[in-house]
């Protein structure tokens, strides 16, 4: 009996490092954390009963059900800074780093048209150049440039 638990509880942690790092939702992660709380839960339920290993069979698939359900809702961060910008065209890392290096708002807009760069900017984008100190013109200026 012990040896089921121990596999269900190992089949579990297994669910929650597969998570793939090309997914664009959290669903593994959630699966496995959710699996391995509800598993863990139910153990301890079912141990009151009797039943300690059907508690967690029952728990970990009850938390991973749930667990999936909630990671799907959650999206992974992504942002452009880890993303290869065409040949030629400054990523958002470039932008902060020239903004760092002190040159001016002007001389950052006109290096972007220079190379004829092009920005999706997602909300994770706008808030990581703010924090860099990118100045609202630029960013402006950055988003106008499709």
């Amino acid at each position: 009996m012990k040896k089921y638990l121990s596999l269900s509880i190992a089949l579990i942690f297994a669910l929650a490092i597969l998570g793939c790092e090309t997914n664009k939702t959290r669903v593994a992660e959630g699966a496995g954390i959710g699996g391995a709380v509800g598993a863990l839960a139910g153990g301890i339920i079912g141990h009151q009963s009797g039943n300690a290993v059907g508690g967690a069979l029952i728990g970990g698939a009850v938390g991973a059900g749930a667990g999936a359900l909630v990671g799907a809702q959650i999206d992974k961060p992504t942002t452009q800074t880890t993303q290869n910008a065409p040949a030629g065209q400054l990523t958002l890392q470039q932008v902060v780093d020239l903004t760092k290096q002190g040159s001016s708002g002007d001389d950052i807009i006109a290096k972007i048209k220079a190379t004829n760069s092009k920005y999706s900017l997602t909300p994770d984008d706008i808030a990581y150049l703010k924090k860099e100190g990118v100045s609202q013109r630029v960013i402006e200026k950055m988003q106008s440039y499709k």
